[in-house]
């Protein structure tokens, strides 16, 4: 399914979330480069949070920019498969060879 389908699949739950899905479709419209880090407006990432088998335990990274705790994800550059990229950046960043969507 593409991008923009998934996205207008979306069943927004309030108003600010409708006007969210607006405003992301209209960036993904008006901008080729969406999923590029070359647009310098913004750009589209794809992230991951982990959790254990028995899901009572969140695996984070520190990002050390940003001197903080962190879901792991990273750069689409301009790969359209956001499950593939967030889950080759979960494996990049943490090192965990088996991740379970």
């Amino acid at each position: 399914m593409k991008l923009t389908e998934r996205i207008h699949s979306y069943q927004p739950i309030n108003e600010q979330e409708k006007v969210d899905k607006q405003t992301i479709l209209d960036f993904i419209a008006n901008n080729s480069d969406a999923l590029s880090r070359n647009n310098q407006v913004a750009h589209l990432t794809s992230s991951a949070i982990i959790v254990n088998q028995a899901m009572d335990k969140i695996l984070f990274v520190y990002h050390n920019i940003y001197q903080s705790w962190s879901w792991v994800g990273g750069h689409n550059d301009d790969d359209p498969d956001f499950l593939h990229v967030a889950l080759k950046e979960a494996k990049e960043e943490t090192g965990v060879k088996k991740i379970v969507p």
